[in-house]
């Protein structure tokens, strides 16, 4: 007789429930295939269609765990959760490695979706998965080596770019058997990730970390070539290259579209302020600095001004908190350290002495609902100037078509953003190049969609 109790017909939220399976192993269903068909069980509802929950067939597979489908990599997260609490650190990091060539990278700046939609916060709150993934890879033997392939193709990849794209491109590359090398423009490998985010966010001996360890597997990065100058296309297929992946990200920034911006002393667009701190500049004391823009671009700006030692920074943003794209810890780091972020205001015009810049006339704004997203409107007779001899325009990234085109002989790309293949034969692109700016693994998941 069938024993009916909390282990045989447990109570199941299937709106809350995220399929890790943690249930089905240790129901009684697994030995006895009969109990399947009992439609108030667990198993029964998996294995049958009753409301809709979902459609399976013996053998087939489990939907994936919410936090595993809402990672752009498909990282198993309960997986490699459930080797740390084993302290199985090693192995963990190899199941992380699994679908993630930059683990430590990851650890550290990842926007972590897997993190939101973590069933645990309907109980209390989510899991700290990126830590976790930062602990394991801290804590997993150093002298853990690559899997190699188990024989070369005899084919030579040559990608452009060495940011989270090209190196995760790389590293799929690499244990398929290809050959492949990496151009770099700048002298450190690691693309925006090597200067575009500072190292109080991302620790150079970290970036370096994952940089030695795709190394290991055959890849060789070659810094300060810039493509469309040093190099071009014939000159790569001169060195046998059968294909290249152009992963150059978005390292252009966009303008304020202010009147004569690019006349005055004083005025930065953020990448070129974060280049120059990565590459040693100081702030001259006293420094009043306004940083325009809420994506994470402009808080690693506006903290970075501070800790050069600006005498204060201020950051405005056109639209509310509940708008702002930057990340939620980002923006309370940013707080805490003593940036001044004013809400719902607009840059008008420079104020200007000498063509130099001593203040920044900005506006009020209001949210008016229009096609799509609202957008922000300038209140009438709400102009007020804001005393500062820095501005600092961090308002978006695009790619830069001019020196890729110049590298391809003069012919102009354009591309699938299906397939990533391109109107040259053999030319694919990849990662912020090729789908605009995004987040660390979103460009990473981009990259592994190789040729």
């Amino acid at each position: 007789m069938a024993v009916e109790g909390r282990t045989h017909k447990p109570v199941i939220d299937f709106e809350r429930c995220s399929f890790c399976a943690a249930c089905m192993e240790a129901c009684p269903a697994e030995l006895m295939p009969e109990m399947r068909q009992e439609i108030d069980t667990m198993r029964g509802k998996i294995y049958s269609d009753q409301d809709g929950l979902v459609h399976l067939k013996e053998g087939d597979s489990l939907p994936l765990p919410k936090c595993q489908s809402a990672c752009p990599i498909s990282q198993d997260v309960r997986g490699y959760l459930r080797l740390i609490a084993r302290k199985q650190y090693t192995e963990a990091l190899e199941l992380i490695r699994a679908a993630n060539a930059l683990p430590s990278i990851c650890g550290h700046v990842c926007h972590h979706p897997c993190e939101s939609a973590c069933v645990r916060a309907n109980l209390d709150e989510a899991l700290s998965i990126r830590s976790l993934k930062r602990f394991a890879a801290d804590m997993a033997a150093p002298s853990l080596l690559p899997a190699k392939p188990v024989s070369s193709l005899n084919k030579k990849v040559s990608i452009i770019g060495s940011g989270p794209a090209g190196l995760a491109a790389a590293y799929e590359l690499a244990k398929t058997g290809y050959t492949v090398e990496i151009i770099e423009s700048y002298h450190r490998p690691g693309g925006l990730l090597a200067w575009a985010i500072p190292a109080f966010r991302l620790p150079r001996e970290i970036l370096q970390r994952d940089i030695d360890f795709i190394r290991q597997t055959g890849v060789e990065i070659r810094t300060g070539i810039e493509f469309g100058k040093d190099l071009t296309l014939a000159d790569l297929e001169k060195t046998g290259t059968d294909a290249v992946i152009i992963a150059t990200g978005t390292q252009t920034g966009l303008t304020l579209a202010l009147e004569n911006e690019d006349n005055y002393e004083g005025y930065q667009e953020c990448l070129q302020f974060l280049r120059s701190i990565s590459d040693g500049m100081t702030l001259e004391p006293g420094r009043q600095v306004i940083v325009v823009g809420g994506g994470n671009a402009a808080m690693d700006s506006a903290r970075s001004a501070l800790k050069q030692g600006a005498a204060k920074v201020i950051l405005i943003y056109r639209r509310g908190p509940l708008e702002m794209p930057a990340d939620q810890e980002e923006v309370k780091a940013a707080l805490a350290e003593g940036v001044d972020i004013q809400f719902f205001t607009m840059p008008l015009t420079f104020i200007t002495q000498d063509h130099r810049i001593t203040g920044l006339a900005c506006a009020k704004t209001e949210l008016k609902a229009e096609d799509g997203r609202p957008s922000p409107v300038k209140i009438e007779g709400s102009d007020f100037i804001i005393p500062a001899d820095l501005v600092i325009s961090a308002v978006g990234q695009k790619a830069d078509h001019d020196s890729i085109t110049t590298g391809l002989n003069g012919k102009k790309l354009e591309a699938d953003a299906g397939t990533l293949a391109t109107n040259l034969p053999k030319v694919f692109v990849a990662g912020d190049f090729a789908q605009g700016s995004s987040t660390v693994v979103e460009a990473m998941a981009n990259g592994k969609n190789r040729p």
